[in-house]
């Protein structure tokens, strides 16, 4: 009965001091355009306040296994949802954007550790058979910050101040402490453990290099010298960092976990699962919002059925899990996923509302199905004395995969609807017969209001020119859509071979 009660005080705690940080990340897209405006800040500027978070969570992520060993998790825990609630604190009190930048990063200092220390608390607590429903239930707040945090940051910035997109996360961040506190329980320490400081400047080179990167090339371009610097960075780094890993005994990351088979396709699955989750969850805003004309609360509004819808299937897929393991959940998530996410390449500026409402919760259906069930068996593929490990592996990787799908995605829609306005301009010649219609029309219009047929002519040549690109732009989301659809069917082979690793312990890789 006590590892009962412990189970459930455990995914209290971790559940409240989740949610602070996971509707942080999502919720400052909204609130930066503000920010620009009230500091009079240049994009380049801006563009530090979010890379500034995302590098210092990629920093302290790996370190993790390590400091909660040495502190012990629930000392661990208490100090990394404080600073991050401090850190928010300080934000909502900028005065300018290097001060925003500074608090932000102290803010990532303690977000970053915030998620992982959640999943090996919970895994380290709760009975093998019962952690569908246990991790379901936590993944509510991982799967709903990513849906409220626009709609909510929208509300927050348009009616009340820019500033409480952060004090929100005061009461929340403070009640988390408390609760850890009154009801969490010490680990034992493990004071003899070496810290892998080579590893950490690796990883920490590897990791913001690719991160870096990838959030740069969409806006900058593939080609850009910066983009290649940094990527290239990466890419020398990450060869030296596994041979490292793999050579050290006390590695900061234990890269010998993908030894076992169960947790290597563990990681295949969660990186297909998290793309086609994040790529349309990037797509669908920027489409409503820069092709429709929606506002960003209005946005939000369209896509709170489906964090309800989530939520429900979030629940409904952990009690599931632990009846039938992963293997048909997951199969059936991304089925489900293919199948709301394909007639959104077919999406157009007369799709009706209610239309894109029922996709977006079949697509909401289909999450609790795939994503928690994907991570519960990756996480429980590993040894039990290796879960603080296979967390920090598991949250270094999915913030790695989401970044590269919001990347990948957002340079094949400029790449899509590039290639689309070329192909349609061909068209849009003076003797076309539509064409030359139009521009007669288009003079005659001009010489009833006193005006020139020159000018006559340059509005409609300039009306011609909006329509073109608002058309290719639908084709290169439709394009997009569509390539997430290919990317669900073609997970469906890696989660074939998921095994019922939540009911048996994986046996350890041996070292070398």
């Amino acid at each position: 009965m006590r590892r009962l009660d412990e189970k459930w005080l455990v995914l209290i705690v971790a559940a409240s001091g989740t949610f602070a940080v996971v509707l942080n990340q999502t919720i400052m897209n909204v609130a930066l355009p503000r920010i620009m405006g009230v500091f009079g800040a240049g994009i380049d500027q801006a563009q530090l306040v979010l890379t500034g978070f995302m590098l210092a969570t990629a920093i302290t992520m790996p370190v993790t296994p390590f400091l909660s060993e040495r502190l012990g998790t629930k000392r661990l825990y208490l100090l990394t949802v404080a600073l991050f609630t401090l850190g928010s604190l300080l934000c909502g009190l900028a005065w300018s954007i290097p001060s925003l930048v500074v608090a932000r990063v102290l803010q990532g200092l303690g977000g970053g550790m915030v998620q992982p220390l959640g999943m090996a608390m919970l895994f380290r607590v709760t009975p093998p058979e019962q952690r569908g429903t246990i991790m379901g239930i936590w993944a509510m707040p991982v799967m709903l910050g990513p849906i409220l945090g626009p709609t909510l940051g929208g509300f927050l910035v348009e009616y009340v101040d820019w500033r409480w997109v952060f004090y929100i996360n005061l009461p929340v961040g403070a009640l988390s402490v408390a609760l850890g506190w009154l009801l969490l329980r010490e680990t034992p320490l493990t004071p003899g453990r070496r810290f892998d400081l080579i590893g950490f400047v690796l990883a920490a080179i590897c990791s913001s290099g690719a991160l870096l990167g990838l959030s740069k090339a969409p806006n900058d371009g593939w080609d850009d010298t910066t983009v290649v610097g940094l990527l290239a960075l990466a890419g020398i780094t990450l060869p030296v960092f596994i041979w490292w890993e793999l050579r050290t005994a006390q590695p900061l990351l234990n890269l010998r976990l993908f030894a076992i088979p169960a947790f290597a396709v563990g990681g295949a699955v969660n990186f297909v699962a998290t793309i086609s989750m994040f790529g349309a969850l990037f797509l669908l805003p920027v489409f409503l919002q820069n092709v429709r004309g929606m506002g960003p609360m209005q946005t939000g509004l369209l896509m709170v059925p489906q964090a309800l819808a989530s939520t429900a299937s979030i629940i409904a897929g952990g009690r599931l899990y632990d009846r039938f393991g992963p293997r048909p959940l997951v199969l059936i998530g991304l089925v489900i996923m293919a199948a709301a996410t394909f007639p959104l390449a077919r999406l157009d500026l007369t799709t009706p509302d209610d239309t894109l409402l029922w996709l977006l919760v079949l697509r909401g259906s289909a999450t609790g199905f795939l994503i928690m069930p994907a991570i519960t068996a990756w996480l429980a593929s590993a040894p039990a004395a290796q879960t603080p490990a296979a967390s920090a592996l598991n949250n270094v990787l999915r913030q790695l995969f989401s970044t590269f799908a919001t990347a990948v995605f957002a340079s094949i829609l400029q790449l899509r609807t590039a290639f689309h306005q070329a192909n349609l301009s061909m068209f849009v010649v003076p003797d076309a017969p539509a064409v030359a219609r139009l521009l007669a029309q288009g003079q005659q219009f001009a010489l009833a209001q006193g005006l020139s047929v020159q000018q006559g002519k340059a509005l409609v040549i300039a009306q011609l020119a909006g329509q073109v690109r608002q058309a290719a732009a639908v084709r290169g989301f439709d394009d997009c859509f569509l390539l997430a659809t290919l990317v669900c069917i073609a997970g469906i082979l890696p989660a074939l071979f998921l095994r019922q690793a939540a009911r048996g312990a994986a046996r350890a890789p041996t070292r070398r």
